[in-house]
């Protein structure tokens, strides 16, 4: 072990990377260095902020030393930086199904299903933990990585705008090619967001959480609704963590414009966002005025 100490100390120093950083820290735990692997585990989180496996080492480390609270703010943490982290999302889901909130276990249970979808003993727990009669749909066919490239790009011009009358006549000098009816949506739209996708020029919009689900929608289809959803959480999570360690604030709305549409998301305290699907060269003023009325209306954000 001494050998592949000192190689992974020279490499931390020389040619650092997530990966070498907590295998050091893992093998300084292995030894009783646990003032090391902790080291270890901060200048992994200091120059690689994403990694969410030095996070889970040190939240194992908080455990084992009693201080249960802080270890799960500590694997809270990993999953907001590293949505795809397993460990993470297990142990949370073991202490969450341990104390009796099922609720929230299988959230995190259902999260790794995004990234394994076969993963048995996930399977097993998901099913031990749903009350019997229930029946689940949250499981995807795709994580959101893998649809948002391919999706995203083929469907921002094919959403059709949401049916109303000025979102009608928003569009009336367009070339006819998008569908004039709005395909349903796939989840009932709360009175929060009716305002919203009828102002003009709106295709859709939804809330989603800082994880990446889908909240409630309207004017989408299940899969734009899920890309949409993924969207919101990477680039909103990753902007806000560059935003803050850089002095710059919190970030609380953002806008990607593409040739044929463009995305909005308006934020607040880093919880749940609305994101609007809109045409181009809708302006963001009304729509924010819009989008945080839902987010009032939705309450606990």
């Amino acid at each position: 072990m001494e050998s592949e100490l000192d190689r992974l100390r020279q490499k931390v120093e020389n040619f650092p990377s997530p990966s070498a950083y907590t295998r050091f820290a893992e093998l300084l735990r292995a030894q009783g260095n646990i003032d090391g692997a902790v080291e270890s585990c901060q200048r992994c989180i200091k120059e690689f902020p994403r990694t969410g496996q030095a996070y889970v080492i040190l939240a194992e480390i908080d455990m084992v030393a009693g201080r249960k609270d802080e270890g799960i703010r500590k694997l809270q943490t990993a999953t907001v930086h590293d949505p795809r982290n397993y460990s993470a999302h297990r142990m949370l889901a073991d202490h969450f199904g341990n104390a009796g909130q099922n609720a929230q276990a299988l959230i995190h249970l259902r999260q790794i299903l995004t990234f394994k979808p076969n993963d048995p003993e996930v399977l097993k727990r998901i099913s031990d933990l749903t009350p019997k009669g229930s029946t689940s749909s949250q499981t995807p066919s795709q994580t959101p990585s893998q649809t948002l490239s391919q999706t995203l790009s083929q469907t921002i011009a094919k959403q059709p705008v949401a049916a109303s009358a000025s979102a009608s006549a928003a569009i009336g000098g367009s070339s006819g090619k998008r569908p004039t009816t709005a395909i349903p949506a796939a989840k009932p739209a709360p009175q929060g967001l009716a305002p919203l996708v009828a102002e003009a020029g709106v295709r859709g919009a939804l809330i989603a959480d800082a994880h990446g689900r889908v909240v409630s929608s309207a004017g989408l289809d299940r899969q734009l609704e899920d890309v949409l959803a993924a969207v919101a959480s990477e680039f909103g999570n990753n902007t806000s963590m560059v935003l803050e360690s850089s002095g710059q604030g919190t970030l609380i709305q953002w806008m990607l414009a593409a040739t044929q549409g463009q995305v909005m998301a308006f934020k607040r305290d880093n919880s749940c966002s609305v994101v609007v699907l809109a045409e181009p060269g809708v302006r963001p003023a009304l729509l924010e005025i819009r989008a945080r009325q839902a987010l009032t209306e939705l309450g606990a954000v």
